[in-house]
């Protein structure tokens, strides 16, 4: 009995003296977090806005900047517009109205706005491989995770990741809900949020669904019946009914994840009967050979891309020197996807299990069902970088943090040499906006309300600050009318608008030509030519000619 006590007495002293001592580190653990987490945000916010500045922007962000300013003025449902078949309703826009209530309309709202989302990924996807790790094993699952997404390449990766809204910062809601699963545990509240999370997501973009919905659904669904069915080692649970109220944690998360993809979609379906805003059917069907083996080699080099080591297309022997140097990142994120794959079945690897589905998932859906034009179709897979990240700092950190010195010391290295290459690319010259030329011609001339095709369209006019207001046409048979795609109804209505010149160019895509031009609205009273540029001039409003 002395010896019981004695050990008792001195546990109890042992935890009183500790217990302060202990709350006082992970309080200034929890600061020192905080602080970093802070200080790394301003910072790489700061170097990835001045890389987006470095790509021009072109009207398909400036369309979603013209939602944005349509919704801060009095139009929340976008009623009117016809949007792309993505519509970003319930993600970026509500961030671009942030910033044009802070900045007004402008081209820059689209480098603020890229800049902020790639920021948000870089720090989720640190936090997400960090989880429930402390101390120097967390340092080090963050410092892989975010050091492999640090430095994306100059040029198409930036335009791909850094800029316009896209399906990049589409992974940001989905790194929040992995986060949510990891770190709250099993508690009933976490698939509610979850299956509104989703829903919330699956109106702003379809493309979570093979990302996260399913992905989510699977992985659950495939741990209940092992709880259920299947006698596994390290699944200590009841067959039958006692398994099913044991596993309901993975069942009700399936459930949520599946409920959520109806959710979303009938939410659409209430804001197009209120009359919001029409969205563009989206294009899928499953490629021919031809275009598969496309997919292959486009779906390949857009990969590296992805992780900053393109060397195919790099350009400059100093950016072919980074694209190499990225190899490393590329490398850790094979081996990490790897790893996971090992790990699919075990029961505490659910965040693992549904990053390496989600990948999976991502990569075939594009190469069997989008017809892949260039490298610029890759932003359908820019989900992988980050998840792929994350993998690779959730399972690689123990491993580096246990190897020998020189594993920890290449690490740092790569982190550094990544930083180096970071503050190159936002030290390169800014770019001005496409059409910025044209948009000041037209300024200088006083031509403030016209028509063009649609790549000059609503760049120029949220280049204007809306001062110029030209709308987007396209040819329908000899004639010219409205562009059903990222425009508003409104802007062609002939009771109410007045357009009186139209703008032919020989760059860019979505063009209109002259006979188009003449067959629709006659011959103009003017033309004149500025640069590349064809400006025609009528005294009637064009509006009422177009079919």
């Amino acid at each position: 009995m002395s010896g019981t006590s004695t050990t008792g007495e001195a546990r109890s002293r042992s935890r009183h003296a500790a217990g302060p001592s202990g709350g006082r580190d992970r309080v200034r653990g929890a600061v020192l977090w905080a602080v970093g987490t802070a200080v790394a945000a301003v910072a790489l916010f700061t170097c990835y806005l001045l890389q987006s500045r470095t790509i021009s922007v072109g009207s398909d962000g400036a369309s979603i900047a013209l939602q944005a300013w349509d919704m801060l003025h009095g139009n929340p449902l976008l009623r009117g517009w016809w949007v792309a078949d993505v519509s970003f309703y319930s993600t970026e826009l509500p961030q671009y109205m942030l910033i044009e209530s802070v900045r007004g309309l402008s081209a820059d709202v689209m480098h603020v706005g890229g800049a902020m989302t790639y920021t948000l990924l870089v720090l989720l996807a640190a936090f997400l491989a960090r989880g429930r790790a402390r101390g120097r094993a967390g340092l080090v699952r963050a410092a892989v995770a975010g050091g492999i997404m640090l430095a994306p390449q100059l040029g198409n990766g930036i335009g791909t990741l850094v800029l316009s809204p896209d399906h990049a910062g589409t992974a940001v809601p989905v790194l929040l809900v992995l986060l949510l699963i990891d770190l709250a545990g099993r508690r009933w509240y976490v698939p509610v949020l979850v299956w509104l999370a989703l829903a919330w997501v699956v109106v702003a973009d379809e493309l979570v669904i093979v990302i996260g919905a399913i992905p989510l659904a699977v992985v659950c669904a495939v741990r209940a019946y092992q709880g259920v069915v299947v006698r596994r080692a390290g699944w200590p649970v009841p067959t039958g009914i006692r398994g099913v109220r044991a596993r309901w944690y993975e069942l009700s998360m399936a459930a949520a994840a599946l409920a959520a993809i109806p959710t979303g979609l009938a939410g659409i379906a209430l804001i197009r009967a209120a009359g919001g805003w029409q969205l563009s059917p989206l294009q899928t069907r499953l490629v021919s050979g031809a275009v598969f083996a496309q997919n292959l080699r486009i779906g390949g080099q857009g990969l590296l891309e992805l992780f900053g080591a393109d060397f195919f297309g790099a350009g400059s022997g100093v950016l072919v020197v980074f694209a190499v140097a990225h190899l490393v990142g590329v490398a850790l994120v094979v081996w990490g996807f790897c790893a996971a794959v090992r790990r699919f079945l075990r029961r505490d690897a659910i965040v693992e299990s549904v990053l390496v589905t989600a990948i999976v998932f991502n990569v075939a859906a594009f190469l069997a069902i989008v017809p892949a034009v260039n490298l610029a179709s890759i932003r359908e897979v820019a989900p992988v970088l980050p998840f792929a990240a994350v993998l690779a700092g959730r399972l690689l950190g123990e491993r580096i943090l246990a190897a020998r010195a020189g594993a920890r010391l290449a690490l740092g290295l790569a982190v550094a040499c990544y930083a180096a290459m970071l503050g190159y690319g936002a030290a390169q010259p800014a770019a001005a906006p496409q059409y910025a030329d044209l948009t000041a011609w037209l300024s200088a001339h006083h031509l403030t309300s016209g028509v063009s095709g649609y790549s000059q369209a609503n760049i120029v006019t949220a280049e204007s600050h809306g001062a110029i207001g030209l709308r987007p046409v396209v040819a329908d048979g000899r004639f010219l009318a409205a562009y059903k795609w990222e425009a508003k109804r409104a802007w062609y209505d002939p009771g109410s608008r007045r357009a009186n010149f139209l703008v032919l160019s020989t760059f860019g895509a979505y063009e209109v030509s002259a006979r188009e031009a003449v067959a629709t609205f006659g011959r103009p009273a003017q033309t004149y030519r500025y640069r590349e540029y064809t400006i025609m001039v009528w005294p009637e409003n064009l509006f009422a000619h177009l079919h």
